[in-house]
């Protein structure tokens, strides 16, 4: 069975479809035009692994905390191809899936941004420790004057790869992170 992941909470799609060690994942900055290309990009993936939709059997969403709207698109485009092939859904924030595979193992914390409106930030910080994402500061929402002095990644679309590599540590089901 193949894994799905899909993020659409930034202006960049990351789509991928992943089985193990094989697989492959695109990240395209579309803006705000995300459900025009979303379903023809899938169509382009499954057609590269050699899958049909039918052997999707988990579909991982990055949950935000992003655009209300992208939020919304990633989810209803990923909960209709469960329910339609009876895969399992888990949630993953887009700040750990835009920072994950920036993290060392034991090195620095770094936190990741999203630029959001009003001259805000979504943030959230994270460490990898023995292999887990570690939470350092929860996702929220900060203004210029409140953001780290180092270790910063900003608007560094979600990876479709570590939303995969980030399963096993994926809630399971799907909530939004709105902010």
């Amino acid at each position: 069975m193949w894994t799905l992941t899909l993020d659409t909470a930034t202006p960049y799609l990351s789509l991928g479809l992943f089985r193990g060690d094989e697989g492959i994942g695109r990240i395209v900055r579309l803006g705000r035009r995300h459900e025009e290309a979303l379903f023809s990009i899938l169509d382009g993936l499954l057609g590269e692994v050699g899958a049909r939709k039918e052997e999707i059997g988990a579909v991982v969403l990055g949950k935000g905390p992003g655009s209300y709207t992208g939020l919304r698109i990633a989810l209803a485009a990923g909960l209709g191809i469960a329910m339609a092939h009876g895969a399992q859904v888990y949630g993953v924030s887009s700040l750990l899936a835009a920072c994950w595979p920036f993290l060392e193992e034991g090195g620095p914390p770094l936190t990741a941004l999203f630029t959001a409106r009003n001259g805000l930030y979504y943030g959230a910080t994270y460490a990898r420790r023995e292999g887990r994402p570690l939470v350092v500061q929860p996702p929220r929402k900060l203004k210029h004057s409140e953001l780290p002095q180092e270790g910063l990644l900003l608007d560094t679309p979600p990876d479709p790869r570590a939303l995969y590599e980030l399963l096993p540590f994926a809630q399971k089901g799907v909530e939004p992170a709105y902010l």
